[in-house]
């Protein structure tokens, strides 16, 4: 059997499936002639090799255990730029926690979307408008979006032999981390993972393929503001 590599394992696709569902809730289709940003490099990491507690460890356990801490993470803030060769390019800024409630945005080339789900309500704004329309998640709109606000949207589960390798040690945003990196066909993958505190997965750049871009994970354990707008700011449905 295939391997689980880094690619089948950080979900990428639920960012466009996001801009489609709020593109069906009013906020008008995404355009696709904007200029697709560049495909992010990996950061350069230094030059010394890891050493402490995670020396004897493989790559592959600690990618593995990265994901467990993300997936079970009280809350966390999911910052992603994808260019996607179909879709086109894609950002994604959301402060999710573990009941399913999130806010922040997501868009397509220079189109956002304001999204804020608390219970089983949703609310959308597209950008320049004034007034957030509201659905719930038992339509089929409402049930895209809320998947978008489900972190284990966006974190498979890894194989016990993915091919991860350990490198050398860096920092995000201050914190340690070491970074893990693995090649699939013309895909290059660099994922930084946290080495005090809990291991969560900090970084992952994807150079090369369908989908390159960069996924960001930070605020862990930060409480989540989703809270609905006031009604005035609400369009009559």
């Amino acid at each position: 059997m295939r391997r689980r590599t880094i690619a089948t394992t950080i979900l990428f696709a639920c960012a466009t499936t996001a801009l489609t569902a709020c593109s069906g809730s009013g906020s008008g289709t995404a355009a696709k002639d904007s200029a697709a940003p560049q495909a992010p490099a990996a950061a350069s990491p230094a030059a010394a090799s890891p050493k402490g507690p995670d020396a004897d460890r493989t790559g592959g356990q600690m990618f593995t255990d990265a994901l467990k801490a993300n997936r079970q993470a009280p809350s966390l803030r999911l910052k992603a730029d994808i260019n996607d060769r179909q879709d086109g390019p894609t950002k994604l800024d959301l402060a999710m926690d573990a009941k399913g409630d999130c806010t922040g945005t997501i868009g397509a080339g220079k189109d956002a979307v304001g999204l804020i789900k608390t219970g089983r309500t949703v609310y959308l704004r597209p950008q320049g408008m004034t007034k957030w329309t509201k659905t719930n998640t038992d339509s089929a709109d409402g049930k895209d979006l809320a998947s978008v606000c489900d972190l284990n949207s966006y974190l498979g589960a890894p194989g016990k032999d993915n091919a991860a390798k350990k490198g050398a040690t860096t920092e995000v945003d201050g914190r340690p981390a070491i970074v893990l990196t693995e090649k699939d066909g013309n895909e290059s993958f660099t994922v930084d993972v946290a080495t005090s505190g809990k291991p969560y997965l900090l970084k992952m750049v994807t150079v090369g393929g369908d989908s390159p871009g960069t996924l960001d994970f930070s605020h862990f354990g930060e409480p989540v503001h989703a809270v609905a707008p006031p009604k005035s700011s609400i369009a009559a449905s």
